[in-house]
């Protein structure tokens, strides 16, 4: 059996991270709103991925370009990552944290773990990607796990809304949605990287815009301001902004930067597989914080979905 290297470690412990990053933001989406969260949460990922950038700038020869690529990105590829993170990161965003309110962040990030399934058939239809036998068996095979979780009516997180059939379908209605989003930000982001834009440049100019769009949205609508009374409200406000904080580095900064690593240090199918781990790992993190497991239904279901997605993930590998 070959030894697991860096990149298969590195990916590991991005979905480890994501999945304890992913448990807080829901319980802090519980307690502020959705549009709360992600109207501090904007702000301060665009400060430490600025920092992450301009520090790879500066020391280590990063820059707009990739090394090696050839030219400047155009125009049509800074629009596309602008407008992936208006889809990938604004709206993803948000329609994922109202849905994790509503059922969970467990069966919320394994019903958003379908855009896999959705970026590949994207993929097909408007860049010519293919599919193959294995991907398509890997789309039944996830497609069904998720939906047999979806069935199973479980039991309710801690400070959840009752899952009342009604409000379990907005969820998962909601959670579907921000895996469409998902999936859109992910091929427009596939066409502004194809011209050699640095990853690293490409996720800031995604939050940038994405906040761009998203504060002055709220302020229009009145949102603003009470989510910015959090950063100086009393003691509770602060311990959640506190955990904001906390939330918002092991995942979106440190668990990018090893997925990064990872991509670059194994191959991409075998590095994605890995990261889809992330439902997988949430299930003892929700059950240990929320005192809660699952039914041995959805513990199954979550497997079958991650099998069904490793082989659409592995389909050019195997």
């Amino acid at each position: 059996m070959p030894a697991i290297g860096t990149g298969e470690l590195a990916a590991l412990s991005t979905a480890a991270l994501w999945a304890v990053s992913c448990q807080i933001h829901a319980i802090l989406s519980r307690r502020l709103g959705a549009h709360t969260l992600i109207l501090l949460r904007l702000p301060i990922c665009i400060v430490m991925f600025g920092a992450w950038w301009g520090a790879s700038v500066l020391f280590f020869g990063g820059g707009v370009m990739v090394p090696g690529s050839f030219g400047s990105p155009s125009p049509l590829a800074l629009a596309a990552l602008a407008l992936s993170g208006v889809f990938g990161v604004a709206l993803c965003d948000l329609l994922f944290y109202s849905g994790v309110v509503l059922v969970g962040a467990r069966v919320a990030l394994l019903v958003q773990s379908l855009s896999t399934v959705i970026t590949a058939v994207l993929g097909y239809l408007f860049l010519g990607e293919a599919i193959g036998p294995l991907g398509i068996a890997g789309i039944l095979i996830a497609t069904g796990g998720v939906a047999w979780v979806v069935g199973d009516g479980g039991t309710v997180p801690e400070g959840a809304v009752p899952l009342s059939r009604t409000v379990r379908l907005r969820g998962v209605g909601l959670a579907f949605a921000s895996a469409l989003a998902l999936s859109g930000g992910m091929v427009l982001s596939k066409q502004g990287l194809a011209e050699g834009v640095d990853p690293l440049f490409a996720a800031l100019l995604r939050m940038v815009v994405a906040m761009g769009v998203f504060w002055p949205t709220a302020m229009l609508t009145g949102r603003l301001r009470p989510a910015l009374a959090v950063v100086r409200g009393d003691s509770q406000d602060r311990r959640n902004f506190r955990w904001l904080l906390v939330a918002s580095l092991i995942g979106p900064v440190v668990g990018v930067w090893l997925s990064l690593v990872a991509i670059g240090a194994t191959q991409t199918g075998i590095a994605a597989t890995l990261i889809g781990l992330e439902p997988i790992f949430i299930i003892p993190v929700a059950a240990l914080v929320e005192r809660r497991w699952p039914t041995p239904r959805a513990i199954a279901g979550a497997g079958i979905a991650f099998v069904g997605t490793a082989l659409l993930c592995l389909r050019n590998v195997l």
